[in-house]
């Protein structure tokens, strides 16, 4: 059998055809060497070393090469199934076969064969569904379903109809739309599936050049509706979008992830953030999360930016009783008044803050609307911005969260603020922390950073992010890297990848001893 090679984006697959062939006359199928090469557990280790490019391009000469080899393509990619099918003159039909191990993951694009007329497009997705009905059905446990237009969705609801029962587990649909007209015609309810008692886990997303986009997000709200009733045993669900989905029907939902995207003023049928709407989606899944992400993107802030919000009072706060994690993504708009304390938070152990602007008001503003918490055990800090000395928003984290051990921070470097951070958290007897520096350019910062960082007793890492710093600069203070890094648990230094940069230095930590792990930001010095 051959897995035939091809230029596919990230993650897809090609498609194999029965090739087998014996290429020794000779060769005793039932020697001991034969018995071992077509051993299914020493073929899973063989053919697990090769990348997926060598893995589709391999001849595979047997069956149980073939099934193995489709096996480990069909658990690492997805299969681009609208790739299957043609046109000629009328007669739509599938170019050919395919193994079933190969569509574990199908991908369902809005780009089709250019034999495809426009006008029959949405038959390639109901030709999906009926040709290889069986395998979707008891094999499939992915789908990744791109969806621009109505008639689109529509095919595609009928298909999962067509198969009723399946061992589906997840559903990631991606709005790709940019056309008004979609927006326009009125929202209307899609008929029920068939319960998907397999469906566990959902996402709702949109593509990065639709975000901010004035149209075509919401039109789908249906679509996600109807995803959401059919799944019973829903444990997770992650949402990208300009409304609210109803979950009142989610009773074992356990990891939520809500991104609101605000995707324009002007246009009518886009919803303005609305806070109690937000309570309201977390009061019917108030007694089974345990994971809980609220974000917020506004593409016509400026920068970072985003105005406080002013909604948060007088609101019907649920008691979130078993949620153990809570991440806030742009905190300034969920500033939700008596809410985050112990009564309504009462099993939180690691609470997350994604804030862009530490050391000005949208930090503090939230930060005050806390009580202490004595549950809190880890706590992390995200921020873009480059901090200022004299900012002392360690000494208020030690008074709400007075029993956390665990501590991440995300900052722009400074070495006087790493040091006032360091020195302000030292009350608070961590046996933990990590720092992430972003976008360190001087090697002298670098080593500052560890050196300062190094008179912390607990376990400590540090990961330089998005480095890049000239090759004679870092040449000339390596060796103050590697002795600063000693007493680390890991320090990672990574951003632009130069490769014959990587194969210099990283061999001189390695022989070192130390615990850094090079990956990139260094670029070569050129002469003159």
């Amino acid at each position: 059998m051959k897995l035939r090679s091809s230029r596919l984006q990230q993650r897809e697959t090609s498609f194999p055809d029965l090739d087998v062939t014996a290429p020794f006359e000779s060769f005793d199928d039932n020697s001991a060497m034969s018995k071992a090469l077509r051993n299914p557990l020493v073929l899973d280790i063989i053919l697990g070393q090769l990348n997926n490019s060598d893995l589709r391009a391999a001849r595979l000469v047997c069956r149980e090469w073939g099934d193995v080899g489709a096996g480990l393509l069909g658990n690492r990619t997805f299969l681009p199934v609208n790739k299957l099918f043609r046109c000629d003159g009328s007669r739509l039909y599938q170019v050919t076969p395919v193994h079933e191990k190969l569509t574990r993951g199908i991908r369902i694009l809005d780009r089709f064969d250019p034999s495809v007329p426009t006008k029959r497009t949405d038959d390639v997705i109901t030709k999906v569904f009926t040709e290889l009905s069986s395998t979707l059905a008891q094999v499939t446990r992915e789908i990744e379903f791109h969806v621009s237009l109505k008639k689109f969705e529509a095919a595609f609801l009928h298909g999962l109809r067509t198969l009723k029962s399946t061992q589906i587990q997840q559903i990631s649909i991606l709005v790709t739309s940019r056309n008004a007209n979609v927006d326009k015609d009125r929202v209307q309810a899609l008929r029920k599936l068939p319960l998907q008692k397999n469906l566990t886990s959902l996402k709702f997303q949109t593509s990065q050049h639709v975000l901010y986009g004035t149209s075509g997000i919401h039109a789908f709200q249906p679509l996600l509706k109807v995803l959401i009733d059919s799944a019973p045993t829903l444990t997770t669900l992650e949402v990208t979008a300009s409304f609210y989905p109803s979950l009142e029907g989610c009773r074992n939902l356990q990891v939520l992830k809500f991104l609101f995207v605000n995707c324009t003023n002007a246009h009518a049928a886009c919803p303005k953030f609305n806070m109690a709407a937000v309570t309201s989606m977390l009061t019917s899944v108030k007694d089974s999360l345990i994971k809980l992400e609220l974000g917020y993107a506004d593409g016509h802030a400026h920068g970072f930016y985003y105005p406080v919000n002013i909604q948060g009072r007088d609101l019907d706060l649920p008691v979130m009783t078993n949620l153990t994690s809570l991440v806030l993504n742009a905190p300034s708009e969920y500033l939700i008044h008596n809410f985050f304390d112990e009564g309504h938070f009462p099993k939180l152990k690691n609470l997350s803050f994604k804030n862009y602007y530490l050391g000005l008001t949208q930090f503090s503003t939230h930060i005050n609307l806390w009580k202490p918490h004595r549950g809190v055990q880890s706590f992390t800090l995200t921020t873009r911005s480059y901090c200022q000395p004299g900012d002392k928003f360690g000494e208020e984290i030690i008074r709400l969260f007075p029993t956390a051990k665990k501590l991440e921070l995300r900052l722009n470097p400074c070495n006087y603020c790493v040091q006032e951070f360091i020195e302000s958290f030292e009350p608070w007897g961590l046996e933990e922390i990590k720092l992430i520096v972003e976008s360190e350019n001087i090697a002298a910062g670098m080593a500052g950073i560890l050196r300062i960082f190094a008179s912390f007793n607990g376990v400590k890492s540090v990961h330089f992010q998005d480095t890049i710093i000239n090759q004679v600069d870092f040449s000339d203070y390596i060796q103050d890297i590697i002795l600063h890094s000693r007493g680390f648990k890991n320090v990672e230094i990574s951003g632009l990848v130069v490769p014959e940069m990587v194969d210099v230095f990283r061999p001189i930590f390695e022989a070192s001893g130390a615990p850094v792990d090079f990956k990139g930001g260094v670029y070569r010095n050129y002469s003159n």
